[in-house]
């Protein structure tokens, strides 16, 4: 009686949480949570999967970040939003609205993650009070691009919403009962929303390793783990292979984007060094816009650093002196530096956004870095936490409120206050 009464008791917290965000990303979209976002393609991409084609039966338009090829068009961007919205359009068509799908599973992601915190709790022997994990749970979903992701779906958005959900679930198997081909198969199903994920995969190998140290165990285990990730990569070679001809072409060269990204796509390649120093400047210090006459302070556009958005995440930095010590810090940075190193590499750092959403890529990961370095902290550290995580949630409300007239036509506080006027 009392261990079922005790699993039973473990699910209120997350389910708190489902509804919580549920409440704040359904206000947040206001009156667009019924209708398509600025760029619905997932869902138009779901119409042509139901009809067997890899092309847009219906554009949408205006048909922005599509690529045109050969007389059609195309979604570049990897396909697994767009398989998990299969079934809602096979029942309501093209009348599904990306942003209710972006709200419903963004609020999933939260109370999920807290379950990761939960699985790495009891893998690390941590004991993380309750109130810790809620209130890291929050950080991820109220004080990074999430909550924005969320809100105002779009192509670009709700892959994020999606490979959050993924690397949940790939971080509940590996510091659960981390078998192989399950683990792998999540990191594949991450690779469909977004294509970073897939090195992930050191978080994994380590705690494989330290459950034992055995060189054939660990190399079987990561042919495994391979196994698993195999069929997603390999469907999205054929993918690409049924659109453009060859296996690793996903067709960014031909989108329809702005002639100033495709100029450097053109010029130095979809990765390269010669975009490290930007992508590494947005990263971590790009400042807001300031102008003097009048004051005024707005965000970039092109993103904004870790040390305006979400400077709570600095107080992870000094695991970095224990690196190599233990399996679950070793693995967690390994996986954070190599998802994040495409991104540092990519030709866009993100177009128009509030703060770096490439960070979603290794959030999940580095949050709960950040729940290693809290313990046996004194009191003052976890205040500096608490406070920086409310200075997170703050700064992306303001970003919320800059980006949803830009996506929705009208400030977010008219829907519900125009009525004051």
């Amino acid at each position: 009686m009392g261990e079922p009464f005790r699993r039973l008791r473990s699910c209120v917290p997350p389910l708190r949480l489902l509804v919580l965000f549920l409440i704040i990303y359904g206000l947040s979209a206001g009156v667009s949570l019924a209708r398509h976002s600025l760029a619905p393609h997932f869902v138009y991409l779901a119409e042509s999967f139901l009809q067997g084609r890899t092309d847009l039966v219906h554009v949408p338009d205006p048909p922005y970040d599509l690529t045109p090829y050969n007389g059609r068009w195309y979604v570049s961007f990897p396909p697994l939003p767009a398989l998990l919205m299969a079934p809602l359009v096979a029942l309501r068509g093209l009348a599904v609205s990306d942003i209710a799908f972006s709200v419903v599973l963004g609020a999933a992601d939260v109370a999920l993650f807290y379950i990761v915190l939960s699985h790495l709790d009891r893998s690390a022997g941590l004991r993380l009070r309750p109130s810790v994990k809620a209130w890291l749970a929050v950080f991820l979903g109220a004080g990074t691009p999430l909550w924005y992701c969320a809100a105002l779906g779009s192509v670009w958005y709700t892959a994020h919403v999606v490979a959050v959900a993924c690397t949940s679930l790939y971080l509940l198997e590996v510091f659960g009962r981390n078998r192989p081909l399950l683990a792998g198969l999540w990191l594949g199903l991450g690779f469909l929303a977004r294509g970073p994920l897939i090195l992930a995969f050191p978080v994994a190998l380590t705690m494989a390793l330290a459950q034992r140290r055995d060189a054939r165990h660990v190399l079987g285990f990561a042919v495994q783990l391979a196994g698993g990730a195999a069929p997603a990569v390999l469907g999205q070679a054929a993918y690409n292979w049924a659109r453009f001809g060859s296996p690793l072409e996903f067709g960014y060269r031909w989108m329809n984007s702005p002639s100033l990204l495709q100029d450097r796509l053109a010029a130095w390649g979809q990765f390269s060094v010669h975009f490290l120093p930007e992508n590494l400047y947005t990263l971590l210090v790009r400042p807001p816009l300031v102008t003097l006459s009048p004051l005024q302070v707005t965000p970039d556009p092109w993103g904004m650093g870790l040390v305006f958005a979400m400077p709570v995440l600095l107080l992870a930095l000094p695991g970095l002196r224990r690196l190599g010590r233990d399996a679950h810090r070793s693995g967690l940075w390994l996986s954070v530096g190599l998802v994040a190193l495409p991104s540092l590499l990519y030709f866009n750092t993100g177009s128009y956004q509030f703060g770096y959403r490439f960070a979603l890529d290794w959030l999940p990961m580095a949050i709960l870095l950040l729940a290693l370095e809290s313990v046996d902290r004194h009191a003052r550290w976890k205040v500096w936490c608490g406070a920086l995580v409310l200075v997170s949630v703050l700064t992306h409300l303001w970003g919320l409120l800059w980006m949803y007239p830009n996506f929705n036509g009208q400030a977010w506080v008219q829907q519900y206050f125009g009525w004051l006027r």
